[in-house]
């Protein structure tokens, strides 16, 4: 069963696609064409390494669609990485703005592009795309902490949950932060490596929407609650055998970060 369409024409036939593939799916001899690996060939996880590493995008994953060559004019400098990845900072107060679907679809899609164990991929995503939605999860988060809170649980105690439910019913939301939009990153309960995965994804989204002039903040309260309340799950559609392992709040910012303020060097073992 062949894995992959090869462009004859365009293929020069040096075999890094056979060299990259990391199961040892694609055969190569020499001046030949790449051929799928007649046992190997099932162990195929879809990472797409063979079409990346092609510089003239001759081979084409039957799996999926028709890649895209790299522009190499748009190669970031480690310097400007330095620079993005330093100025991220969690934003809590957005505006009154609401943020397009197509944005948010466009942007929760690059997440596919996050590392995930063995190419699994097994994160799905619960967005509420407007304040209203966000404020029926902050709402149902609200009663989750309620309950806590009536309850004397310890929990509600060490995160002073009792403060929270006093904000809401003075009128602001400290769960979401009136933000207008949230995005939950869910998964199965087992597999490979489902809440790295999860974390992963989640950072994804939050790095990507910096890139677009937005704001996120990761929502731990949610994300608290919907792991120890069925409700929040029904309301963001998370079915059983699910678990949330990330949620982030979005937005337009209010303010513009100026500086960069100092962290202290990275606690290293050199081996």
């Amino acid at each position: 069963m062949p894995l992959f369409t090869i462009d004859s024409d365009k293929c020069l036939r040096e075999g890094l696609c056979a060299a990259e593939c990391p199961l040892g799916c694609i055969e190569f001899e020499e001046d030949q064409l790449p051929v799928s690996h007649k046992k190997k060939f099932v162990y195929c996880i879809g990472c797409g390494h063979c079409m990346a590493i092609c510089p003239q995008g001759s081979i084409q994953l039957d799996q999926f669609g028709e890649g895209t060559l790299k522009d190499r004019k748009l190669k970031v400098s480690g310097k400007q990485v330095e620079h993005f990845l330093k100025g991220r900072r969690s934003v809590r107060a957005f505006r009154n703005e609401s943020i397009g679907r197509d944005l948010l679809e466009r942007l929760i899609n690059l997440t596919q592009y996050a590392p995930s164990g063995h190419n699994a991929r097994p994160v799905r995503w619960a967005v509420a795309a407007t304040p209203e939605k966000v404020a029926t999860v902050a709402e149902a988060t609200i009663r989750w902490m309620r309950d806590e809170v009536e309850g004397e649980s310890k929990l509600a105690a060490s995160l002073h949950l009792a403060g929270l439910v006093r904000a809401w019913d003075e009128g602001t939301d400290l769960v979401c932060r009136h933000a207008p939009a949230l995005a939950v990153a869910y998964g199965p309960r087992r597999g490979i490596t489902p809440a790295e995965d999860g974390v992963i994804a989640t950072t994804y989204l939050e790095l990507a929407a910096a890139g677009n002039d937005l704001g996120a903040c990761w929502c731990g309260y949610v994300l608290m609650a919907a792991v120890r309340d069925k409700a929040i799950c029904h309301i963001l559609g998370i079915p059983k055998g699910y678990k949330a392992f990330g949620a982030l709040i979005l937005g337009k910012p209010v303010r513009q970060f100026s500086v960069i303020p100092p962290r202290p060097k990275a606690d290293v073992n050199w081996l």
